[in-house]
């Protein structure tokens, strides 16, 4: 009888532990399991990896891609995304404010695309608010509604309509800006060009240059900048940062001469304080190496031809760095959907162009 009880004391002792153990490891593999699913009524809520940046939720963009069948490219080097959602493209840059959808530009904060480590996150706010995505945070987790999760199309259209293709079509477009300083005369020199080599930082010149010995008009820190037609503000650079040394700029200059291009984080950091407008029609300008910005002018601001967006300085150049108040000029690039508007013209074209349009 002893004996018997023994037994029993023992099947119990060790389906016990066997139990406990079960019970515990389940709990540890179901916190190590990547995806876990919960039904709500006819809703599919998957949960996916999260991390907490101050107060921003970010979500990795890897982890994304597997959940919601979206499709990116992340360029390690440039520091950019493209991101294909649905029938949305959305094309992002590290640091800076503002996103290209569809071509289009809209403002976003610069939270909301990050880098850390060797991954791209995007924030809670940003898979909300621009993908459309119903997000939730419940139990220190964090769930992507997967129910109606919609296959990404390549939307050919976009990249058909970012491509302008001749001189007449461009001038069209353009027909509705004026000079961004009054008085100026558009500068032709064949370095100040868009497509003119930048030697300096392995790159080329992505729009045109207004200097005071080529455009007639004296160009200092009270030199005014207009917005040139009717548009939105996405981006005025209010809080902008200086390059704190030489030292500083040459390093990122060696950068883009070890990889033989200029990288898109470096090339908007040469660009100094900006402004970028949206126009009614499609068409883009960033305003580049501006001193200052009107403490009034604000992201979302409507704008006409007429309103001050800044005035001419040297941020982002040699000049700024140095402290000596040379190059002082305004650079503006001009983009139709997220494209160069000189993209297959020739030199001559260029010229013709923008001899038509600010003449």
């Amino acid at each position: 009888m002893k004996k018997l009880l023994l037994c029993l004391a023992c099947m119990m002792f060790f389906f016990g532990c066997e139990s406990s153990y079960f019970r515990n490891h389940s709990n540890e593999l179901k916190q190590e399991t990547p995806e876990e699913k919960e039904k709500t009524g006819n809703e599919t809520w998957t949960e996916i990896p999260f991390k907490n940046d101050g107060e921003v939720v970010l979500i990795p963009v890897e982890s994304l891609i597997k959940t919601t069948k979206a499709k990116a490219n992340f360029d390690e080097i440039n520091k950019t995304l493209m991101l294909h959602s649905g029938e949305y493209q959305f094309y992002l840059i590290d640091t800076i404010p503002v996103v290209q959808k569809n071509g289009l530009l809209l403002p976003i904060a610069t939270e909301d695309f990050k880098i850390i480590g060797d991954e791209a996150w995007l924030s809670v706010a940003f898979l909300q608010e621009k993908l459309g995505l119903m997000v939730k945070t419940q139990n220190d987790k964090t769930f992507i509604n997967t129910s109606k999760i919609i296959e990404p199309k390549i939307n050919n259209e976009v990249t058909e309509l970012s491509y302008l293709g001749s001189v007449e079509n461009v001038i069209e477009i353009m027909d509705i800006l004026e000079s961004p300083i009054k008085g100026a005369q558009v500068d032709t020199i064949r370095s100040h060009l868009p497509g003119a080599k930048r030697a300096y930082r392995n790159g080329v010149h992505e729009g045109m240059d207004w200097y005071g010995f080529s455009t007639g008009v004296p160009m200092n820190e009270q030199t005014k900048v207009f917005a040139m037609a009717d548009g939105i503000v996405v981006r005025a650079d209010h809080e902008y940062k200086r390059y704190s040394s030489k030292e500083e700029r040459n390093q990122e200059l060696g950068i883009a001469a070890e990889v033989g291009f200029t990288p898109a984080y470096i090339l908007d950091r040469l660009r100094g304080r900006q402004v970028w407008i949206q126009y009614e029609n499609g068409l883009q300008a960033r305003f580049a190496h501006l001193d200052r910005i009107p403490e009034d002018l604000q992201v979302g601001d409507g704008v006409s031809a007429d309103t001050l967006i800044g005035y001419v300085g040297n941020t982002g150049t040699s000049g700024d760095v140095k402290g000596d108040r040379t190059e002082l000029h305004l650079h503006l690039d001009l983009l139709y959907r997220g494209e160069l508007f000189w993209k297959g013209l020739t030199e001559k074209e260029i010229e013709k162009v923008l001899k038509t349009v600010f003449s």
